[in-house]
């Protein structure tokens, strides 16, 4: 997921895609303005709908926002599959959570060629005029990497640019990361901060020869953009859109001021009302969707409504005239994919409890057909909620959370099953056979602790939480009617990602906290890399650690900045990017604090068992009075067998692998 909202309103009336008729769904005789229902959460099945009740829906629903009909409340602030690293190859990738299902990330590589996401805010230079661009570098014999081609790719402020690479198409993404305040829902309302981004860009290059790299289609799409992925030669995008409507002509609370309002909505075109998409090589703009093949929830009425649309489209990277898309009359949190299917969720927050919703999108035949609906307790978190999925033949696995600290967390794990058009909970933990809870309960008899990571591997799911030490439970799902928790172990600190390697091994990464129940710890905390045995699934072991003190690491927060190459059977390596601030004085409360930003690099034998670090590579600047302001969060690694590339905005600093401090760049 790319960010997550200030505001999560669940409201899951799906609807498919959108037409360009005029549509009649208002009666303009109307003299009484009709009962309509209050935005909530449906978690019933989709069913196909005409073309004039997609439009009433999307009117009613922008009507009722405007007079805030039961608004939603504000959420509050609580506390892969398989051998990821399977196929051994010359040059690391993108690191994904699945199998065959690819991820945007800044960089790309195809063993000879870099695709950087670049803008000129990071650059060492300063330009005439912002814009965003992709630095190509290419990769000789020796090693050595030169810039061969800049491609401008956007001149919009504040973006964030992502990558896609698909034989010889390069796809780039440009999605604002701001925020807007969105109108007041009645006139004396105060506004509300929701995220911005009612439109983003898409470009798709042509790089079967990165020196002569040219665009072969750009376009603008409105909406917000949630998430994407692509599977074989498709992209898919799921984006949200809040139509605008300036026709209002009430001027108070009165039902004679609502009913001017709601006929002044249902006589608008709908056409008005839905996302397009521009073609900005042929100024030509097309709706995204066509309203006649639209699904809504079963039982729906003229009465029903919402306000906003999830989108979810398709467009062929071999020839992007080939696209279609299903809209959706919701707001969508996020996105897990496998390669067989879509699953759109939401989230609806109470004041003490909170509540998801499923969508399942089958990608059989090459189209995106709706499947089914399921409904679990709880949410999904806001580190990585798409790790808490995971879809194993006909089986939907996912973990949940709700609830605080101080009143205890509910932490559950569900099994759903497709059962004709409803994702339906065949098991879940904990229940009344195995009633322990997923994470320890303290003397108050709760859950104090919350979940940090989430992993799903065949039949094993590893969940970490964490208050004062970190339990790692290894749940065994090998029966989906009767998952167990199988063992535990507790170490100080936590991870926030986790990283299987195979079968018997894995990985965390996260940070290291003293144990705080001694009476007076001394408090150090740190990026922490842990190996873990987990041969034994009642039995988890730390094998080894290695700890980073002051430190942070992006892959805690982004598992796209943690980069792994499989050299032979048993052999691996792997990197994370490091950020530490030093001071120069032994006060810390006085002084001059300095930031290094350094690229670990770290050699795992799997037959072994063994991990040992091999070393850092930092960035240095020849004129360190003139360095922009890079965020760490975006740095990235690609460990190319014996050669190593630290990318930190714009550039890339360049080592040998055995010694990763003698570094070159910026390049």
């Amino acid at each position: 997921m790319f960010y997550p909202r200030l505001i999560a309103i669940g409201a899951t009336v799906l609807l498919g895609a959108c037409s360009s008729d005029n549509d009649s769904s208002a009666d303009k005789k109307t003299e009484s303005l009709p009962k309509l229902n209050g935005i909530k959460v449906s978690t019933t099945p989709l069913t196909k709908a005409s073309a004039q009740l997609f439009a009433t829906h999307l009117k009613n629903g922008l009507f009722m926002r405007h007079y805030q009909y039961d608004a939603p409340t504000l959420p509050s602030n609580s506390e892969s599959n398989g051998d990821s690293a399977a196929v051994t190859t010359t040059s690391s990738n993108t690191n994904v959570q699945e199998l065959g299902v690819d991820e945007a990330d800044r960089i790309k590589y195809d063993g000879q060629y870099m695709y950087i996401s670049a803008n000129t805010a990071q650059s060492l230079t300063t330009p005439e005029q912002y814009h965003q661009f992709i630095r190509i570098m290419k990769r000789d014999e020796s090693g050595n990497v030169n810039q061969v081609k800049e491609v401008i790719s956007s001149t919009t402020d504040y973006q964030n640019q992502q990558l896609y690479l698909h034989d010889n198409t390069l796809a780039v993404l440009n999605h604002d990361i701001g925020w807007f305040s969105i109108e007041p829902l009645m006139a004396a309302s105060s506004s509300i901060v929701a995220p911005a981004a009612q439109q983003f860009e898409l470009s798709l290059m042509d790089v079967s020869i990165p020196e002569q790299t040219s665009v072969k289609a750009h376009y603008t799409i409105e909406g917000q953009l949630i998430d994407t992925r692509v599977i074989d030669d498709q992209l898919y995008i799921v984006s949200n859109y809040r139509p605008h409507f300036d026709g209002f002509v009430g001027t108070d609370n009165t039902e004679k001021s609502k009913l001017a309002d709601y006929k002044a909505i249902q006589n608008q075109n709908v056409d008005k009302l839905l996302p397009m998409i521009k073609n900005n090589l042929s100024d030509q703009s097309s709706p995204l969707f066509n309203p006649a093949d639209c699904y809504i929830n079963e039982g729906a009425t003229q009465n029903d409504g919402y306000d906003a649309i999830m989108t979810l489209t398709k467009i062929s990277l071999t020839d992007p005239s080939q696209q279609s898309s299903i809209c959706v009359n919701t707001y969508i949190d996020g996105l897990y994919a496998s390669k067989q299917a879509l699953y759109a969720y939401s989230t609806q927050y109470q004041e003490s409890t909170s509540n998801s919703v499923i969508h399942k999108f089958s990608l059989a035949d090459n189209t995106i057909n709706y499947s089914a609906t399921g409904e679990v307790a709880g949410h999904f978190g806001w580190n990585s909620p798409n790790l808490r999925f995971s879809e194993k033949q006909s089986y939907l696995r996912v973990v949940t959370s709700d609830g605080n600290s101080m009143d205890g967390f509910n932490h559950k794990l569900f099994v759903l099953e497709q059962q004709g058009n409803k994702l339906a909970v065949l098991s879940q933990l904990p229940n009344e056979s195995q009633p322990s809870k997923i994470g320890k309960v303290n003397t108050k008899g709760i859950v104090d602790e919350n979940v940090y990571a989430v992993r799903f591997v065949e039949d094993r799911a590893y969940v970490v939480t964490f208050k004062q030490t970190d339990p790692l439970y290894v749940i065994d799902l090998s029966n989906v009617q009767a998952p167990v928790i199988a063992g535990a172990l507790e170490i100080p600190g936590y991870s926030s990602y986790l990283h299987p390697l195979n079968d018997n091994l894995l990985l965390g990464i996260g940070q290291h906290v003293n144990d705080l129940s001694d009476a007076m710890p001394v408090i150090t905390q740190g990026t922490q890399v842990s190996l873990f045995d987990i041969s034994d699934i009642r039995n988890p072991q730390q094998l080894s650690v290695h700890k980073f003190d002051n430190a942070y690491s992006a892959v805690e927060s982004n598992y796209h900045a943690f980069s792994i190459l499989k050299m032979t059977d048993n052999q691996y390596r792997f990197t994370l990017p490091i950020e530490t601030w030093h001071s120069s004085s032994s006060d810390s409360s006085s002084g001059t604090w300095t930031r290094e930003n350094a690229l670990a690099a770290f050699a795992l034998n799997s037959s072994e068992k063994q991990m040992n670090y091999v070393g850092s590579s930092v960035i240095t600047y020849p004129d360190s009075d003139n360095v922009p302001y890079v965020y760490s969060g975006n740095d990235r690694a690609i460990i190319h067998q014996d050669d190593l590339y630290y990318v930190h905005g714009n550039y890339v600093w360049q080592s040998d692998w055995l010694t990763p401090a003698k570094n070159t760049g910026p390049h």
